[in-house]
């Protein structure tokens, strides 16, 4: 190990500061660009012992766990420095691609904060007691940090660290590590347990008790339905007279404020259109929200996904016809003859975009596409295919839901 000076260039993809020395490239976290710092170097990484020459965008961290939870990357940036450099990520992603395209300011979606958390359990065993931990891991370590609260969470996920380890104290004598993913909803906390595997029927049983004990609306193992007292539902926050059912441990957009910010640009994006198809539609927030003003097809490959947006449709009656059918996109995406019944599309697929769906869409005649993306390079490689068959890219919004993380969604607009 060496200590050394070290001046920051760049922030990289994962949130560190990047740095050369001896013509090593070095990555470092909790830096921030512009920065001089005193470092210790181990290989290809360094870890800074000192900010000599601070950056005039540092601010004080607000969260006492940051720098040891693996969590938060970037609390020590101010709000307008991440803001830049999240829209940066997606131009350079362009650029690498060849694309220049008119890229917005980001735009902060965190709103209440984030509904749903996924808490990681472990149990250590002694001679006297057994102790259980949940909450998340420390930053490049497998070691946990045993929670209190996360302040990036809506205030109803408050309790979701004791459910953990009481959860984890019920299955204590399985002695597996643990993932115990809850969701806020209207109806309470929705919670799934993940890394259990087959159990008998007395644990289940007592996992039964426990959740009827912590009033929970519904408990599932690796998405099976132990108990379900009410059926778990989002209510939007742009329209509270809509409401969407919750699967087992479906995706579903980390904040409210996202969901209705990207549904809302999606809406801009595809005003005017009469039939939509809305692709990778997921539970179908965007579906639900699109049908009050024009007729949509939802196609998604997560069939339980599928059932609850059925589900949902019979719950919020009125608009225009909206249809929902499970159907892999990857390795059956709709051909371009399948296309010509609409007149715009909406893409929203997971982080490792759309590839094969994209190729048919380029080869259709559709006029309007909106894609919403969660990674810019997977959209960078996408967008390319579509503006080569015809389709101007004309405008692309990022949002930030992912408050202190590198992570950044876009909706981008698509006209022939």
């Amino acid at each position: 190990m060496t200590t050394t000076l070290l001046d920051i260039e760049a922030i990289g993809l994962k949130g560190d500061g990047i740095a050369r020395h001896e013509g090593e490239r070095l990555h470092i976290p909790y830096v921030l660009p512009g920065e001089r710092i005193r470092a210790d170097i181990h290989a290809e990484r360094a870890d800074c012992v000192e900010v000599v020459n601070a950056s005039a965008e540092r601010t004080q961290p607000h969260c006492p766990h940051f720098g040891t939870c693996g969590g938060c990357a970037l609390q020590h940036w101010a709000p307008a420095g991440v803001a830049g450099w999240k829209r940066q990520r997606i131009l350079s992603a362009l650029g690498f691609v060849g694309l220049d395209a008119p890229v917005g300011e980001t735009l902060d979606a965190h709103g209440a904060g984030r509904r749903r958390v996924t808490l990681h359990i472990r149990q250590i065993d002694t001679e006297k007691q057994t102790k259980i931990l949940a909450g998340f891991m420390r930053a490049k370590s497998h070691d946990l940090i045993d929670l209190d609260a996360c302040p990036l969470l809506v205030p109803a996920l408050a309790a979701a660290p004791d459910l953990a380890r009481e959860a984890g104290m019920t299955l204590r004598t399985i002695a597996k590590p643990l993932d115990f993913q809850v969701t806020a909803s209207e109806e309470g906390l929705d919670c799934d347990i993940r890394g259990a595997g087959p159990i008998s029927e007395g644990l289940r049983q007592k996992l039964v008790a426990f959740a009827v004990a912590a009033n929970l609306p519904r408990l599932t193992l690796h998405g099976e339905r132990l108990v379900e007292a009410r059926a778990p539902r989002i209510v939007f926050e742009d329209n509270p007279a809509l409401s969407a059912f919750l699967p087992p441990g479906s995706f579903l957009q980390a904040t409210a404020r996202s969901e209705a910010m990207l549904s809302a640009l999606a809406l801009e994006g595809l005003a005017g259109a009469k039939h939509v198809a809305d692709l990778f539609c997921g539970l179908g927030p965007s579906s639900l929200r699109l049908a009050r003003k024009m007729k949509v097809a939802a196609f998604d490959s997560d069939k339980p996904a599928i059932d609850a947006l059925q589900k949902s449709i019979r719950a919020n009656p009125g608009g225009k016809p909206i249809t929902a059918e499970a159907r892999d996109l990857y390795r059956r995406p709709l051909f371009a003859p399948e296309l010509k019944p609409f007149d715009a599309v909406l893409l929203d697929p997971p982080r490792q975009g759309a590839e094969a769906q994209v190729r048919e869409i380029a080869k259709s005649r559709l006029g309007r596409v909106v894609y919403v993306s969660c990674d810019p390079e997977s959209f960078a490689r996408d967008a390319k295919l579509l503006v080569a068959a015809g389709l101007g890219l004309t405008k692309i919004t990022p949002v930030d839901q992912f408050r202190h993380s590198p992570h950044v969604e876009l909706v981008a607009e698509f006209r022939r």
